[in-house]
């Protein structure tokens, strides 16, 4: 803790603050200190008070130090050493409270707000008025879902290990009776975030009980047109149409965690309404319309990812002010294949030949219209515009071919000023991309993100590379899936884990050993190079 303005000792506030002892404030005095919970925390904040009528205490909720650009409310913060209270000052939301003055040593008067708070430090701000105040009490009671983290892992690379417990408060974080896409600002529930925080939450506890009521509440979402709100539960209309895809990638990936045709069968018609409505959107080549654009102008929002290049466009390719996006048109066909997989597995046959025939169309229409200079794929169809993304999803939905594709993503890759990259938001669709294309050694350079995270005392992981407005988004908590996932190689390749694969992808690791939890039991790996460019590996467990 740190006392900016205190007529109390340090000691005395932190006896205080572990509860043997008492903070006692004069009548007309001010006390401004800084508490420091260690990391990230969601929590029922409990202020224990003694008498005081008429004291005004402000508890200041934030995440970091950092740098103020001004007053107002989203005026840039930025934030390097979230710990550097010397050129720093915290930044967040404030409780005002006024005190009563009823509270006895016997029975204190105690604020408890209703909703949990979201800190890493707190400033507590207390003016007295023409009666002295004494502080009893204050901490707070930890909330969120019951995770229980079963996957264990250790590699050649010590940043990692720092890395993995970064990734895994985040999640833990980001999990209360909902997902959330931050427990410090929005607390919602989106479905691109969600959809990457369940497949973590397989990866590490083979738990799907929050991932179902997750599915669910979005299928209850759903609208007239077919559209499902993007965060739900949520009091208001909120689109964005390729958020939709990640829904049905969730129901893709239950699907083979766990194979539940039964709770698969509840989701189809909403998974069918949402193809429908971009089906019904094809423009006049076969590609998906203009169905959205900028925040704020127009009718649905067709956010990709936060990158430096679309800040003026709130996250959209520029592309969207010429016409449509090419990346709407290959979420179309991502979500058309996963939907074609759960259908057959139904057995829904006709209906997975229908989604397959849509497929070839779409992809035909992406390569005729949208593949500019050195078979790039543009960002809008003849907008010579090009980023990462378009890449990365072209060779995921197979509309290029691999070799073509590990060009494509090479260049921007070798050329990141000239491309939008992939924030840490599209990171798992890189990744997946990189070990697709037979070069997920280039992953190395990639998690330099996190390891900047962790050198500025971070202790979850940020919203992005670009802003970092959010200290704690867990779509960033990519570790929780790529080291057992990827590095140690457990995956289903069968629907509900009927068949596990045990496939090391080494990347830039000498050697990696852990247990990884699945919904068959744990797989025990341990794999090391082998020195001829090769890896020897020993495996044990529900094989």
């Amino acid at each position: 803790m740190q006392a900016i303005k205190s007529g109390s000792s340090v000691e005395d506030w932190e006896n205080m603050l572990r509860g043997v002892g008492v903070v006692s404030l004069p009548a007309n005095s001010e006390e401004i200190i800084d508490i420091s919970a260690g990391c990230e925390e969601t929590g029922f904040l409990s202020l224990r008070l003694i008498g005081g009528g008429g004291a005004e205490i402000r508890l200041l909720c934030s995440e970091a130090y950092g740098v103020r650009t001004g007053d107002g409310p989203f005026d840039p913060f930025i934030k390097k050493d979230r710990c550097d209270n010397v050129n720093g000052d915290l930044k967040g939301f404030t409780d005002v409270y006024t005190v009563a003055g009823g509270g006895t040593e016997s029975m204190p008067e105690a604020y408890e707000p209703f909703w949990f708070r979201t800190f890493r430090f707190i400033r507590l701000t207390v003016r007295t008025g023409d009666s002295p105040l004494t502080i009893s009490g204050f901490d707070y009671q930890e909330t969120g879902y019951p995770l229980e983290v079963k996957t264990k892992i250790k590699t050649s690379d010590p940043a990692m290990e720092k890395i993995w417990e970064i990734s895994e408060r985040t999640l833990r974080r980001c999990m209360q009776e909902t997902y959330t896409d931050c427990p410090f600002y929005e607390q919602l529930q989106y479905a691109m975030d969600s959809r990457s925080q369940i497949l973590y939450t397989y990866m590490v506890s083979g738990d799907d009980r929050l991932a179902r009521a997750c599915m669910d509440d979005f299928r209850r979402s759903q609208r007239y047109d077919g559209m499902i709100n993007c965060s739900y539960p949520c009091y208001e209309p909120n689109i964005i149409p390729g958020f939709a895809v990640y829904y049905i990638l969730m129901l893709w990936d239950h699907m083979m965690f766990f194979g539940d045709k039964g709770f698969l069968r509840g989701h189809l018609a909403c998974m069918d309404g949402i193809l429908n409505f971009f089906g019904s959107n094809l423009d006049g080549r076969g590609l998906v319309g203009k169905i959205g654009g900028v925040n704020g102008r127009s009718r649905y929002w067709s956010f990709i990812d936060w990158t430096d290049q679309w800040d003026e466009t709130s996250g959209v390719p520029c592309a969207t002010l010429k016409g449509p996006i090419t990346m709407e048109s290959l979420l179309y066909v991502y979500g058309l294949q996963a939907a074609a997989e759960v259908s057959e597995f139904v057995g829904r046959k006709g209906t997975a030949e229908e989604y397959r025939a849509r497929v070839e169309s779409v992809q035909a229409a992406v390569r005729e219209h949208c593949t500019g200079r050195n078979g790039m794929i543009t960002d809008g169809p003849g907008v010579e515009e090009y980023s990462q993304h378009c890449q990365v999803f072209a060779l995921l939905t197979d509309t290029l071919s691999v070799e073509q594709s590990r060009a494509n993503i090479s260049e921007t890759l070798d050329n990141p000023g000239e491309y939008a990259q992939c924030s840490v938001a599209m990171a798992y669709y890189l990744f997946r991309a990189l070990e697709k294309a037979g070069i997920y050694e280039r992953t190395e350079k990639l998690w330099d993100i996190w390891r900047e995270m962790v050198e500025n005392n971070l202790t979850t992981c940020v919203e992005d590379n670009v802003r970092g407005r959010s200290d704690c988004h867990a779509w960033g908590a990519l570790a929780l899936y790529e080291l057992p996932a990827v590095v140690l190689g457990v995956r289903p390749s069968a629907p509900g884990f009927a068949k596990v694969e045990v496939k090391p992808v080494p990347g830039h690791f000498t050697w990696a050993r852990g247990c990884v939890a699945t919904p068959r039991g744990e797989v025990r790996v341990s794999w090391r190079a082998d020195g001829k460019g090769g890896i020897e590996v020993e495996t044990e467990g529900a094989l």
